[in-house]
């Protein structure tokens, strides 16, 4: 049987270079970056996530994403953690995106599911996950 949960996600640090080491939001145009982020997640999902991503900006307003990101804590009252692919990318003030968990372990071993992650530029984010546990 497939579970919805939700929570709230808040960001808690945000660390982007460009591949040759300057701040992302010192470089206009174009630009590849890499980085990495921490997120407090509060709901049906109580963890933190430490995430690592690499982001293509086409111009400077726009970018594509992909990175993975480890979350511990408790989903819906099992703790453990769990390993997720997210893509996405980020536009007018949108940072949206989908992910599918790709291991877990601890209480959280079996863990399948699919979700997304929606971010509105100065609000929390809202994290949704669909998932099974074997």
């Amino acid at each position: 049987m497939t579970t919805h949960a939700t929570a709230s996600a808040e960001l808690t640090s945000w660390d982007e270079h460009t591949w040759d080491g300057r701040r992302y939001d010192e470089v206009t145009g174009p630009k590849q970056t890499t980085g990495g982020m921490t997120v407090a997640y509060t709901g049906a999902l109580r963890a933190v996530g430490d995430m690592r991503f690499v982001m293509s900006y086409p111009d400077g307003e726009t970018c594509h994403s992909t990175g993975y990101e480890v979350v511990t804590g408790t989903l819906d009252g099992r703790d453990g953690s769990f390993v997720l692919h997210h893509t996405g990318g980020y536009r007018d003030g949108v940072a949206d995106g989908a992910f599918t968990v790709v291991s877990a372990s601890g209480g959280l071993t079996g863990l399948t599911g699919t979700g997304r992650v929606t971010w509105v530029h100065g609000e929390p984010g809202r994290f949704e996950l669909d998932y099974e546990i074997a």
